[in-house]
């Protein structure tokens, strides 16, 4: 594909090409061309309209024509390549021209390349934004406006047990499901390594599970990441730390008070069950309960969907009699008349049966008022009857006091005359 030299500036080309110029035009000739003009860098200075003081200068150079192009870049001017074809047309020099030509279509699509490169920019950095990038997850999920990554497990090994990290990795994100940070797989570059691990294990991961190996006791990094952990355990009150033993060794002052996972245990024992279900977060009791809550209320809405459907189960009916209408709607404007009138029949039967109704309730409550009346009635009267009878205290007469002394003691005796009958 030959590129459009007319929108190519001549300060464009690179140094060879201005090196295999100036080689060509440098030499003195003798012979001008047609239109009289010289056939070296003096004709090009005339026709680039050079001033004479510039062209006294540039006699006096050792190369003319490289410090005229020179000239040519300080003063920016528009000259382009084609002009410069036209130019060495006029002064009659086809061989620069022709020994010129591939060059020239280098640099100019060389130039193209650098104007397309030079239009597209970097998005400047959102600081905010850039601080909380810590992993190659965060990267991608601010492109599709999500919040940054947190993950399940923040694995901490040593570089000798990678291959036993590699299977943990394959068994707890493939089969389990679960979502876990390696400081050698997921961290971007240019953080401070310490910095980032500390901020993803105290705000991002939810445990540290931690391989433990005589190599990984030798490793001053990761038993600072252990003691931070711990401190921060110890800080929250949260099960924070999870090791588990890959080859034997003398555990630490730290994990010998923390229960741990032994690989190398045998029998009944399932190592990575009890590793998924110590990792996993249980959900809190509030939304275990609306969980329940939502499943209930879904429950009791399906009934109430099924009795409706069982009570109300010619909806489906009534729908299809309106299709059939809307599809002979001249059948329907025939019997339009006679569903008015079966229509208004059935509002007086409804009209009566609700009037037959409302006055049946009220002989029932009438009667009902009547009987509670008349029950109480029977249970006062009954009442007064067991009561003893106090004519006798009526009858007596309080005027002289002998007398109601001796009718006293007759009464009292009477009494006492029964409860020893009774007694005996």
């Amino acid at each position: 594909m030959i590129t459009d030299l007319s929108i190519v500036p001549l300060i464009a080309t690179t140094v060879a090409s201005r090196q295999v110029i100036a080689t060509m035009l440098n030499p003195m000739k003798v012979l001008p061309s047609d239109i009289g003009l010289p056939r070296d860098w003096r004709g090009l200075a005339h026709l680039l309209e050079f001033s004479s003081e510039d062209v006294s200068l540039l006699v006096s150079h050792s190369d003319p024509t490289m410090q005229m192009l020179t000239m040519l870049e300080k003063n920016q001017k528009d000259v382009t390549i084609k002009n410069f074809q036209a130019m060495m047309e006029q002064m009659d020099r086809w061989d620069i021209i022709d020994d010129t030509e591939a060059l020239f279509q280098t640099d100019a699509e060389k130039y193209l390349e650098g104007q397309q490169r030079a239009q597209i920019s970097a998005e400047p950095i959102d600081k905010c934004a850039d601080q909380e990038i810590l992993t190659s997850d965060d990267i991608h999920r601010l492109k599709q406006g999500l919040e940054t990554q947190y993950y399940d497990a923040f694995l901490l090994y040593a570089d000798e047990d990678v291959d036993f990290a590699n299977e943990m990795v394959e068994k707890l994100e493939t089969q389990f499901k679960l979502k876990l940070c390696l400081k050698d797989r997921d961290l971007v570059a240019g953080k401070f390594e310490h910095e980032a691990v500390m901020k993803l294990i105290s705000e991002r991961c939810n445990r540290l599970l931690i391989i433990v190996s005589p190599s990984f006791l030798k490793s001053s990094a990761n038993k600072f990441f252990l003691n931070y952990t711990q401190a921060l355990s110890i800080e929250k009150q949260q099960r924070k730390i999870i090791p588990c033993i890959y080859k034997s060794c003398e555990l630490p002052i730290q994990l010998r008070y923390i229960c741990n996972l032994d690989y190398n245990r045998k029998g009944l024992y399932d190592f990575w069950g009890k590793l998924r279900d110590s990792i996993q977060t249980p959900n809190s009791i509030a939304t275990s309960s609306l969980i329940q809550i939502e499943n209930n209320i879904t429950q009791e809405t399906t009934e109430v969907k099924k009795i409706l459907s069982d009570k109300y189960n010619d909806i489906p009916h009534i729908t299809q009699e309106i299709n059939e209408e809307l599809k002979y709607p001249q059948q329907k404007s025939k019997n339009c008349k006679s569903e008015s009138i079966a229509e208004t029949s059935d509002i007086k039967n409804l009209n009566i049966s609700n009037k037959k109704n409302k006055t049946w309730e009220k002989i029932t409550s009438n009667w009902k008022l009547k009987q509670t009346k008349q029950s109480d009635e029977l249970t006062t009267e009954t009442i007064v009857q067991n009561l003893p009878s106090v004519d006798n205290l009526d009858s007596l007469d309080l005027s002289n006091t002998h007398v109601n002394r001796t009718k006293k003691k007759n009464l009292f005796g009477k009494f006492k005359k029964k409860k020893i009958a009774i007694k005996t």
